[in-house]
């Protein structure tokens, strides 16, 4: 009987077989259900930080537009919704790599235009074809393609920073720096056809003495605010002692097994650094740039008085110009004058005012300490740092609508301090004056001719193509 009863089967075949499939099913069923959950689960994710990443996008385009009309990056505004997007960590997954791409060059041109302002401008040259074409050259370009003296120059000096115990060096697009750990010790820039070495100390510490450094505090690179000039063997040897002051102040020694290495480039064309990608190619070049590019061919250089600057700049500059102008004369008593270099704004015999152009920005200049605005909105430079016998020390950068605004708030307190009074009865009137060519600038006195000593990059040697390995060395 128990066996019988052990025998007899619970389920027929075909009712397992149902069984099983509909378990097969219910199974799959629930995985389709999970990956559905987690496909929108992912989409979600991926819409918020695509909006987060378009928000970015818009806020540094928005500074970037701003930037180029003239405002400073420290200046503008930021949104609640931007600043929490930066702050935000974004998943590697939902962020696709053209995304994440566009993001970083746009970071990247931001910081590019928020560098220094006074650093030396892109050059404007005419090329193989006869057209002007603007470069805009790394320090490695410049080096390359210097001559033999700044080469050597440059070679002894790094072989002087070099020997120092635990001193190394990184290469950047505008300039060489020489640190120790995370701390700056020096670096080199090239401006024009001179080697500059900046040191990370202050350069009142030498006041009156052989070494005829300036103090460049107002740039990006605040540790290193003590500029030296290096245009002779002479001031090549003191910039040596510089060195060897500023790294005992470091506490830092010299390697006793130190051998000397030759830094000096071997020429290459403008044509070969540019397929290098040691040179860049910009556009947006003016008729006066051309001028410039064109005389500079033939040897020869356009010495621009004030006046032909304001006359050949471009039309932000020139609004500015008019604004300002305007809210000066606009007080009681205040006569203007003309130099070669600069327009002055008089209250009796004392210098008010001043307008100067330095590239292609209008810089005002007052009669007032720039002190008295360290950490506030006014970005003041302190033009006593360099000549202390100016009457008129507070530097301001005029680019923009938000930076005329500021230009006339310091005119008022400047002027008030001074005890100008303001007119009531003022007309404006526009200095916009229209653009005339360099030749009628000439006949009129308004630009000299002069020779040209500034270097002729890509004109001095013929060079082949690079080798790999010579690439690589670039």
């Amino acid at each position: 009987m128990n066996s019988s009863f052990y025998s007899v089967s619970l389920f027929s075949p075909w009712q397992i077989a149902v069984t099983v499939i509909l378990s097969v099913l219910v199974a799959a069923l629930a995985g389709l259900i999970v990956y559905l959950a987690y496909l929108l689960h992912k989409r979600g994710v991926h819409k918020m930080h695509t909006e987060q990443l378009q928000l970015q996008r818009s806020e540094l385009m928005r500074k970037l537009d701003a930037m180029r009309s003239g405002a400073r990056l420290d200046e503008l505004p930021q949104t609640e919704t931007y600043d929490a997007n930066v702050g935000a960590e974004s998943s590697a997954t939902a962020v696709s790599e053209e995304e994440a791409e566009e993001s970083a060059e746009l970071e990247a041109e931001a910081e590019e235009f928020a560098e220094d302002e006074t650093e030396e401008p892109a050059d404007v040259e005419i090329n193989e074809a006869g057209k002007a074409v603007r470069y805009n050259r790394s320090f490695i370009a410049r080096i390359t393609q210097a001559d033999k003296d700044l080469k050597a120059r440059y070679s002894e000096l790094k072989n002087c920073l070099m020997c120092y115990k635990g001193v190394k060096s990184r290469v950047s697009w505008k300039k060489e720096v020489f640190h120790i750990g995370r701390k700056s010790l020096a670096a080199f820039v090239v401006r024009g056809k001179t080697l500059c070495l900046l040191l990370a100390t202050d350069a009142s510490l030498f006041e009156g003495t052989k070494y005829k450094v300036a103090d460049v505090s107002g740039g990006k690179e605040k540790s290193l605010s003590c500029m030296f000039r290096i245009t002779s063997d002479r001031k090549c040897a003191q910039a040596k002692e510089l060195i060897d002051i500023v790294a005992a102040g470091f506490g830092v020694v010299k390697q006793a097994d130190y051998k000397v290495a030759d830094y000096t480039l071997p020429y290459k064309s403008t044509r070969v650094l540019v397929k290098n990608r040691l040179i860049k190619v910009l556009g947006n070049i003016t008729g006066a740039e051309i001028d410039d590019a064109t005389a500079a061919a033939k040897g020869i250089a356009y010495n621009r008085s004030f006046a032909a600057k304001i006359i050949q700049s471009d039309d932000a500059l020139k609004v500015c110009y008019s604004k300002v102008k305007n809210h000066i004369m606009s007080y009681k008593g205040i006569s203007e004058a003309d130099t070669w270099k600069r327009e002055t704004f008089r209250f009796g015999r004392e210098v008010a005012a001043a307008f100067i152009i330095r590239g292609k920005t209008l810089c005002l200049c007052l009669a007032t300490d720039p002190a008295r605005y360290d950490g506030t909105k006014y970005k003041v430079e302190d033009l006593s740092k360099r000549n202390k016998k100016t009457n008129t020390p507070l530097l301001y950068r005029v680019k923009g609508e938000r930076r005329i605004t500021y230009a006339m708030q310091l005119i008022d307190a400047t002027f008030a301090g001074l005890g100008i009074e303001k007119s009531e009865n003022h007309e404006y009137v526009d200095y916009a004056v229209p653009f005339t060519a360099t030749e009628t600038l000439v006949r009129h006195g308004l630009i000299k001719i002069t020779e040209r000593h500034l270097p002729k990059f890509g004109n001095e040697e013929k060079a082949d193509e690079p080798t790999e390995r010579e690439s690589a060395q670039l």
